[in-house]
């Protein structure tokens, strides 16, 4: 029987591991993106979720168990005055993780786990797989440039190096732009 199989141990005694997911805690209210392991990633999702469910609630009783739980006292001010505000219409899946390969000492595979709605950089460009948009390639003097480009604009959307290195290892067979 499974009784008391509802997370992972990842190789810790108990209080090591809450004291990470605490500090990881306090680093993604800090942060807003961390990159760690997919299983740490998945457990820590969890717990990130519950400490926005209690600062959503405001109370006095809240701000305790926040101070309590968080380990640096300097991002409870962001949490209650901008995650909180950030989320009060949304009702929970208030992270998300993109996993972003296998590290390359130990094979691990890594993630970065961050709240959504978020003003940061974002990882990935999700208008380039949209059907508006199309590749392009160019040959330059420093070698063939991918790019993504409107397809009724011509309007490049992004190009970049890691992926003109993706593929070109790739033989592709692409369309090129009409002329008009």
């Amino acid at each position: 029987m499974r009784h008391g199989d509802v997370h992972r141990k990842l190789g810790r005694l108990s209080q090591h591991r809450m004291l990470m997911f605490r500090t990881m805690v306090t680093q993604l209210i800090k942060h807003e993106r961390i990159k760690t392991t997919l299983p740490k990633a998945k457990e820590l999702i969890k717990e990130a979720d519950k400490i926005i469910t209690i600062a959503k609630r405001n109370t006095r009783q809240s701000h305790s168990l926040a101070f309590a739980y968080l380990t640096d006292r300097s991002v409870i001010p962001k949490l209650f005055k901008q995650l909180r505000l950030r989320f009060k219409d949304r009702h929970g899946g208030y992270c998300r993780i993109l996993k972003v390969g296998n590290r390359l000492s130990d094979k691990a595979p890594m993630a970065y786990i961050e709240y959504v709605d978020n003003d940061l950089k974002p990882l990935r460009d999700y208008r380039a797989n949209n059907a508006k948009h199309h590749m392009v390639k160019k040959n330059t003097e420093e070698g063939v440039v991918f790019s993504y480009q409107e397809k009724e604009s011509g309007k490049v959307l992004s190009s970049a190096m890691a992926l003109n290195n993706r593929f070109k290892k790739l033989s592709l067979s692409y369309q090129k732009p009409q002329e008009a």
